[in-house]
């Protein structure tokens, strides 16, 4: 494999990658422009290319109207699926610079959105914004917390003695559970 013909490859890769994008992401707008004209298009558009899915679909108006980074179109990583929720200043930030990450000896790191784990995601994305390095901390405290609770927690939550039923931790029972102990008490 020579390295001239390497360079030319990644080269013409390159431009019709970014090529193909900004095609995408002008086909976006094109179709956000029709359906604000005339909002009944939207089905002649799904009935012209019914391979797109209705998710897709979805995704492909949010670009268009600057809510959604056109990256995240095809984008099925973890991290995606939170991006897609944030503001699109957040999404192009997090895309194009990665996230500051708070690991467990302390130290901040700066992590490219591909390579955060799901723990990390949920360290580091919120459910409406990204967590700076105090609020990473706070999340990270607050696991280590449910983590011991849940390790304390006795195996029995509760028990049934005679017709009592007694409660030795607090829990919460759904509607069938109750039923269940009530039939059992008799």
């Amino acid at each position: 494999m020579s390295n001239e013909i390497t360079k030319t490859a990644i080269n013409e890769f390159k431009s019709a990658w970014t090529t193909g994008m900004e095609n995408i992401y002008k086909a976006c707008k094109i179709y956000v422009a029709a359906i604000d004209k005339e909002p009944e298009i939207k089905q002649a558009f799904r009935d012209a290319f019914p391979q797109i899915c209705a998710q897709a679909w979805s995704r492909i108006e949010n670009t268009g109207r600057g809510q959604m980074h056109y990256a995240l179109l095809c984008d099925t990583s973890p991290a995606a699926e939170k991006l897609r929720k944030l503001p699109f200043s957040e999404q192009k930030k997090a895309i194009e610079i990665g996230f500051e990450v708070l690991t467990d000896t302390g130290d901040v790191l700066k992590v490219k959105t591909e390579n955060l784990t799901r723990t990390l995601i949920n360290q580091v994305i919120a459910k409406d914004h990204i967590r700076d390095i105090p609020a990473q901390k706070a999340y990270r405290e607050s696991q280590k917390i449910i983590v011991k609770l849940n390790k304390d927690k006795p195996s029995n939550m509760w028990q049934i003695k005679g017709n009592t039923l007694v409660v030795v931790a607090p829990t919460t029972f759904t509607r069938q559970q109750l039923l269940n102990i009530l039939q059992d008490i008799g």
